[in-house]
């Protein structure tokens, strides 16, 4: 269990310095959304954090996956980092450029993705009802916050190079290409 505690708390502190020095908030961010989102998310943190130091004889293969889950999501949010500049908050209005490299070659909205992961991976470990409500929450708001997000982009002059990435890249999972898709590629789309 010590080895989850470690990766949890570095996704933790991962997460706090993104908030405070990678993510930035516009005016088009409205304040009680991003506040509620800082609430839950709080609260999924200190649950598990709570959960941690408290819980105990897990199961080995829970507690396996757990590792797995944490390290995967620890990876994706750094790549994720590295790949991007800087970005705006959820439900902004404004438009950068649009990221289609590392690990946006896999999913459109990778930090979304790894914190989907750590959150789920608490929520699997500890099966705690609390946490199974954040979790909840927290994918409801990743996803309103990823269709807003691509609205606003839809709307904009990355318009037709966005429409093509949303049919090759799946949201939050890697979209799985099947042999008909290749060969209708392939001929054209005859």
């Amino acid at each position: 269990m010590s080895i989850s505690i470690v990766l949890y708390i570095a996704i933790v502190l991962s997460l706090i310095w993104a908030r405070l020095r990678f993510f930035k908030m516009t005016s088009g961010t409205p304040r009680l959304s991003a506040l509620l989102y800082d609430a839950t998310v709080a609260t999924q943190i200190i649950t598990t954090l709570i959960l941690m130091f408290t819980t105990s004889g897990k199961s080995l293969p829970l507690v396996a996956a757990s590792i797995f889950l944490y390290a995967l999501s620890l990876f994706l949010f750094w790549w994720s980092i590295f790949t991007a500049k800087k970005l705006d908050f959820a439900f902004s209005n404004e438009v950068g450029s649009i990221v289609t490299t590392g690990p946006f070659r896999i999913v459109r909205h990778p930090f979304y993705s790894s914190y989907i992961l750590a959150w789920l991976s608490s929520t699997f470990l500890f099966n705690s009802l609390i946490l199974w409500i954040t979790l909840a929450y927290l994918i409801a708001f990743y996803f309103l916050s990823a269709r807003k997000e691509e609205g606003v982009i839809l709307k904009s002059v990355y318009s037709k190079e966005y429409r093509k990435y949303i049919q090759n890249v799946g949201m939050f999972l890697p979209r799985i290409k099947n042999g008909s898709d290749q060969v209708q590629d392939s001929d054209g789309g005859k």
